[in-house]
């Protein structure tokens, strides 16, 4: 004999069901994520955009874990005024002072 079972399916565990990037979510972000989802699910009825549902649903769930990290903003203010953080724009594109010298040329400017 089986021990109690139901007749209801058992649901997995979503990390992006709308519900539990709620319960994540801290109070003040819940209307800026409903005004999301609302607009990703509208949008998702035409085939073609369907992804854009999953894509806004995958965002907001790593957003509702940042955001309730308590220390979250005083990491975001220190990232913001951090000085020295960051890679020089001349060691991402080769040729930086070349361009930007054959533009300055350009527009007639040295």
């Amino acid at each position: 004999m089986m021990g109690d079972m139901s007749a209801q399916p058992v649901q997995e565990f979503d990390p992006d069901d709308p519900m539990e990037i709620m319960r994540v979510l801290p109070a003040r972000y819940h209307d800026q994520f409903l005004a999301d989802y609302d607009a990703a699910a509208a949008s998702a009825r035409r085939p073609d955009q369907y992804h854009e549902l999953r894509q806004t649903l995958r965002l907001w769930r790593l957003r509702a874990a940042a955001y309730s990290d308590p220390d979250f903003e005083a990491r975001l203010e220190a990232a913001r005024f951090a000085p020295g953080h960051g890679t020089p724009i001349e060691d991402v594109v080769a040729g930086w002072s070349e361009k930007v010298e054959a533009a300055r040329r350009r527009r007639g400017g040295g």
